[in-house]
């Protein structure tokens, strides 16, 4: 009875394993505002996003202001946003679009177009241009990223998000929990240990498709947007996935080496 109590409580828990790994994940690093701006900041060093929000706010400032056309402008955005400013001032831009996205819409907003506030930015190529530049820039500059695309609707994954997050610490007890009870009522706690540590390789080898999934799924939702929109969001995506990788080795490596302290106790108890 012992025996197929254990048997029971480790199935359990390497089920809750396999979830656990990936629901955590996009709890901590899509969901989670701060984990998400983590991420965002060593996304804000890709060589395209910085081209891009070069343009970006080249554009906005020669569309504002008379007398100072690109080729003068673009010089002081392209060595702005090679700047550590830049990177703090990208993470408040990824931190907007994660507040769009997760909640909903401020009263009186089009929930269907996404904007973002970029006057910071501009402001501060605008002062290196020329101080009188930058007080002539009055008002938020607000650049729209969306045009009524559902994928970047306002709120979109604001219920996904809270369902990721009760799986996440859900997966997380139940893992804990059968674990414990599964060593309680093993023979050879050896072999549950083995077990588990198989449960940690299947995790990591599930994180891996997991990651897969949402690259494809979440690169064609952003497929019918603005070129250089969709060019930053897939950089964005590789960047997530990335560190999602970057996981998947680290509980892979947890469950390898757990798996090698159950075979090591299961030769020694046999010994």
């Amino acid at each position: 009875m012992r025996s197929f109590l254990s048997f029971l409580a480790g199935l359990i828990a390497i089920g809750a394993i396999v979830v656990a790994l990936p629901a955590v994940w996009v709890k901590e690093r899509v969901v989670d505002p701060a984990g998400f701006e983590a991420t965002a900041t060593k996304m804000g060093e890709s060589p395209e996003i910085r081209a891009f929000m070069a343009d970006v706010i080249t554009t906005q400032i020669t569309s504002r202001t008379a007398g100072f056309g690109a080729p003068v402008v673009k010089p002081f955005a392209q060595r702005y946003t090679q700047s550590d400013a830049f990177t703090q001032d990208f993470v408040d831009l990824a931190g907007q679009q994660h507040r769009w996205l997760f909640e909903p819409a401020p009263p009186g907003v089009d929930p269907a177009v996404m904007h973002l506030d970029v006057t910071g930015m501009v402001r501060r190529v605008a002062a290196q241009v020329n101080p009188r530049l930058a007080e002539a820039i009055t008002g938020p500059v607000r650049v729209p990223v969306s045009q009524r695309d559902q994928a970047l609707e306002a709120g979109r994954y604001e219920r996904p998000g809270a369902q990721v997050s009760r799986l996440a610490y859900g997966s997380l007890v139940v893992a804990a929990l059968a674990a414990l009870l599964a060593l309680l009522f093993a023979h050879n706690r050896s072999t549950v240990l083995g077990w588990l540590g198989v449960g940690g390789l299947l995790s990591a080898a599930a994180a891996w498709g997991v990651g897969y999934f949402f690259s494809v799924r979440a690169k064609d939702e952003v497929a019918g947007t603005e070129a250089g929109v969709r060019q930053v969001a897939e950089v964005t995506i590789d960047g997530l996935v990335d560190n999602l990788h970057q996981w998947s080795f680290v509980v892979g490596g947890a469950g390898a080496a757990l798996l090698l302290v159950g075979l090591i106790g299961r030769s020694f108890a046999r010994g």
